[in-house]
């Protein structure tokens, strides 16, 4: 009688992995045929400037989109998407190292020193104080004045990414919102 309930139980791990499988094929094809309507206002804002269509993640979908559509028709993978992928890297990049300055802010408040009076000032005595001799005011002064070093890394080679689909590529992707809402 054991039997029958082994033989019972293995078709059901493939009877949950194949639905499960399909479930994801389908919102796959779902998601790809379930393209944005792109409207008039969102249309009207991207095509104002490359930094409001960059500041919005529907309208840096829709410019990719564009991208990969321009490197289908011209047979060469990557040709353009390679530029936003750097650009949204580095600001991946750079959004994760502000989360790393605002910890090491907590850090210092935290073990090292605490603002008196919400002034620049600092004192020796905070609620978890740690040794440093003597380094914790140098620490604060340059978390206060500097941040972390670093976040800046990629500034120039971004803004020349930036430079360079807002030339180029941009200005084409304007024309063809313009052209699909007839503005």
């Amino acid at each position: 009688m054991s039997s029958p309930t082994k033989d019972a139980a293995q078709p059901a791990p493939q009877a949950t992995t194949t639905p499960a499988t399909k479930t994801e094929k389908e919102k796959e094809k779902a998601k790809q045929e379930k393209k944005k309507v792109l409207t008039k206002p969102q249309g009207e804002k991207w095509s104002s400037s490359i930094n409001a269509l960059l500041a919005d993640p529907e309208g840096v979908e829709a410019f990719r989109d564009f991208l990969v559509e321009l490197e289908n028709e011209s047979g060469e993978a990557g040709e353009y998407t390679r530029y936003i992928d750097f650009y949204l890297e580095c600001e991946e990049y750079k959004a994760r190292f502000k989360k790393l300055e605002d910890k090491a802010k907590e850090i210092f408040e935290d073990y090292l020193a605490e603002a008196a009076h919400q002034s620049v000032l600092l004192q020796v005595g905070a609620d978890k104080e740690v040794g440093t001799g003597g380094k914790s005011v140098e620490i604060g002064d340059k978390l206060e004045d500097e941040g972390l070093e670093g976040v800046n890394l990629f500034d120039e080679p971004q803004k020349k990414v930036k430079k360079k689909l807002a030339d180029g590529v941009y200005i084409n992707f304007c024309l063809d919102i313009k052209k699909k809402l007839k503005l």
